[in-house]
């Protein structure tokens, strides 16, 4: 049964959100798994295998090759040396997941699978996999990055999301029969793509998957949790709310010491936002995505963030799925077990109350000396019947922990002065606010941008709005880019309309505060971005804090 993208089931909208709201309450009670991305299908030594142990890592992610194991049409051929990790890894215990999303010379030319034959075949190849490896294989993923280009190729291309409901289609029933035990993660998608899932529901994909399956690559872990609340609110507009897998993530590090930090924040957020396993990516550093392997191969030597993986699966998950603690939306604090018997803890400066200690760790898991004040960067702290709160003398929103709720509201300033209030655009990438008269003109969590048309310069606007009265704290940068464009971008702060502070973001920041500015409940603050003299090179980073009266209560 298909369901149109109405918000309602059975004609009650209230039953969507309870739908929604129970589903989630089961994911968020089973347990959460990491996995971690392998490609011995590329011809990786088996050797490496022996690297999952000292890790603690039992799930997998790779592939195998269609065309090694299907040359002549019909027949299966499982002996070729791109096959073989696959039946170590099973022997080994590991739990592999393998991904679909290859194409075969025998099939449709080679192309992406879009034809009825082609897509029969696909499936008929799928089972064949099954068949030779269950019941040691039991979880499949079809799709990868499908709204990328990198990855479909030939009629495909036309309509994506329809070929790819019928691909699912063509591969569920025949699955369903041959092995029952299977589950079926659908698509990879590269980012909580809203507007690729919404046309992919309203192509019927959710009555062929058991799992929904995408791709994080962050900037910043913040607000992961608000992306996949709006991916399970589309679903449940769509009568059913699947599990969500994180098939892949990580970050294209500078420098490989930032992958602990990040790597315990996602978990800590995906877990506690009901995710049911994630993979990170990659077991091996590879050259063309530095910085995000755990080991380097040649000679191999373990990396930063192999120390992090083997804490997250030795001493942190084997306690339970993370669950969110924090007070507030700046303190970024996360519990494992009940009562806790560790905790991850980062966010906006405050000092930290602890109770019930008996170590505190780095990211690596090394240990260190009792943290007192919270950061961003995250400490891991041990012990029995833990109690952790923050305490500051004055509350604090800012951009990064809040992005897109209140009392943030975002708009658009029109060349003839008028304001549009932006809106959440989605699409076949991240969502992001904006108008859909006025891109690039966009705000995420990560760059705000205006843009400049032939009616003149368009701004981008964050609105502070007070909840109450009292004198504000106000810090803001504006981030140079690290490879300027254009002439720059146009900064301005306004207060109820009239601006207090203006410059220009090319080569260096642009910073205004600390200041204190008082505010009457209901007046405002407003943050600018627009071009400058010319267009180009108009999108930043930015960071923008206030801290709240001190009688203020919590935001």
């Amino acid at each position: 049964m298909r369901h149109r993208a109405s918000g309602m089931v059975g004609g009650c909208a209230a039953c969507a959100l309870l739908l929604g709201a129970g589903t989630l309450k089961a994911q968020e009670e089973a347990p959460f798994f990491l996995g971690i991305q392998t490609h011995f299908v590329q011809d990786w030594r088996l050797s490496y295998l022996n690297l999952l142990p000292d890790i603690g890592a039992t799930v997998l992610r790779d592939e195998l090759s269609w065309p090694d194991i299907e040359s002549v049409p019909g027949v299966y051929d499982f002996t070729g040396s791109r096959a073989v990790y696959l039946q170590r890894a099973i022997d080994r215990g590991v739990d592999p997941l393998i991904l679909f999303s290859d194409t075969n010379p025998l099939h449709d030319a080679g192309q992406t699978p879009y034809s009825r034959q082609g897509q029969n075949a696909l499936a008929a190849y799928v089972v064949a996999v099954l068949d030779a490896f269950a019941p040691g294989l039991r979880r499949i993923e079809i799709g990868n990055e499908f709204n990328s280009d990198d990855f479909v190729s030939g009629p495909f291309t036309e309509d994506r999301t329809r070929h790819l409901a019928t691909t699912l289609r063509a591969i569920h029933k025949p699955v369903r029969l041959a092995h029952p035990e299977t589950e079926i993660l659908c698509t990879g998608t590269l980012t909580v793509a809203m507007g690729f899932f919404r046309s992919l529901f309203e192509n019927g994909i959710l009555d062929y998957c058991d799992a929904i399956s995408l791709h994080l690559y962050p900037d910043q872990p913040e607000l992961v949790a608000g992306e996949l609340d709006r991916l399970r609110a589309l679903m449940a507009g769509f009568g059913q709310v699947l599990p969500i897998y994180v098939t892949e993530f990580g970050k294209w590090f500078d420098d490989p010491d930032d992958a602990p930090d990040f790597m315990l924040k996602m978990v800590a957020q995906m877990g506690a936002a009901g995710v049911a396993g994630a993979w990170w990516y990659a077991l091996l550093d590879e050259p063309y995505w530095p910085n995000m392997g755990l080991y380097r191969p040649a000679p191999v030597a373990p990396m930063p963030a192999a120390d992090s993986f083997r804490l997250l699966q030795e001493s942190l998950l084997p306690l339970g799925r993370p669950r969110r603690i924090g007070a507030t939306p700046v303190d970024q604090i996360y519990a494992f077990g009940e009562p806790p018997g560790a905790i991850i803890a980062w966010g906006a400066p405050a000092a930290l109350v602890v109770s019930g200690a008996t170590q505190f760790l780095d990211a690596r898991g090394n240990p260190i000396a009792p943290v007192t004040t919270l950061s961003q960067v995250p400490v891991v702290i041990l012990g029995e019947a833990l109690e952790i709160h923050t305490e500051r003398a004055r509350h604090i929103v800012n951009v990064t922990h809040t992005f897109g709720q209140s009392p943030w509201s975002y708009h658009a300033l029109r060349a003839d002065g008028r304001l549009t209030p932006l809106r959440f655009m989605d699409w076949e990438w991240s969502t992001f606010l904006g108008d859909p008269s006025l891109r690039p003109l966009r705000v995420t969590q990560d760059w705000i941008s205006g843009a400049r048309f032939d009616t003149g310069a368009y701004h981008a606007i964050e609105r502070f709005t007070a909840p109450e009265d009292g004198e504000y704290r106000v810090e803001a940068r504006w981030r140079a880019p690290a490879e300027p464009d254009g002439d720059g971008a146009n900064i301005e702060v306004s207060h109820n309309g009239t601006v207090i502070a203006a410059g220009v973001v090319w080569t260096e920041d642009f910073v205004f505060g600390p200041q204190e500015i008082h505010l009457a409940a209901g007046e405002w603050l407003d943050f600018a971005v627009g071009p400058h003299n010319e267009a180009g090179g108009d999108a930043l980073r930015r960071e923008i804090t206030l801290h709240y009266p001190p009688t203020a209560t919590a935001p």
